[in-house]
């Protein structure tokens, strides 16, 4: 377990019920044509798909034509077409373009969170967030762990999302959708507080 993941382990308790997910890498990094950074790999086996309190959720990547399957995907056509997202913030230079980004998760504030792929080493890869409030997207030099870290501290100067509702939360919950879906029969809603 790597420093970063051991750190995020202890800001972010499984709600209830199990998580994480098994992914077959070699099958999943052959159909997206691309390796995935280690610390997102981490993740997805002790959390996985799911909701970190209900604010934001993280996907993993499935290997399937069913638009309609929630997953790690390239940023949309239509929001790369829309001009709304064609706005980045003073960290453009090294951004790069919209057709780079990889979506890996998404806020209930309908902020985009994704990898500015393209470099060599997934490792390297910035993060980029489109968040809502600022209609525009600004370029995160962390991986996806380490920005989930720096934003459950509060470590960054302005909250890069939307809802500052996960800003120093010391023990915030993760939802696996399984879970989520499970007790959604039983009539539960975990984040109706």
């Amino acid at each position: 377990m790597t420093e970063g993941i051991a750190e995020l382990s202890s800001l972010i308790v499984p709600f209830e019920g199990g998580a994480g997910d098994v992914v077959d890498w070699a099958t999943v990094e052959s159909a997206y044509g691309t390796v995935f950074p280690s610390d997102y790999k981490e993740f997805v086996r002790l959390f996985g798909h799911g909701t970190i309190e209900g604010r934001i959720a993280t996907l993993i990547p499935v290997v399937t034509s069913d638009p309609m399957v929630r997953r790690v995907a390239p940023l949309p056509n239509r929001l790369k077409s829309n001009p709304d997202y064609q706005r980045w913030s003073e960290h453009r230079a090294e951004a790069g373009g919209l057709d780079r980004i990889l979506v890996w998760g998404e806020t209930d504030s309908a902020d985009v969170l994704g990898w500015i792929t393209g470099g060599p080493d997934p490792d390297a890869w910035p993060l980029a967030v489109w968040a809502r409030d600022d209609a525009a997207w600004t370029a995160y030099s962390c991986g996806m762990v380490g920005f989930l870290v720096r934003l459950l501290r509060g470590e960054f100067g302005r909250c890069p999302i939307s809802d500052t509702s996960l800003v120093g939360v010391p023990h915030a919950r993760f939802l696996h959708d399984r879970e989520e879906e499970r007790l959604a029969e039983e009539g539960v809603y975990p984040w109706d507080d």
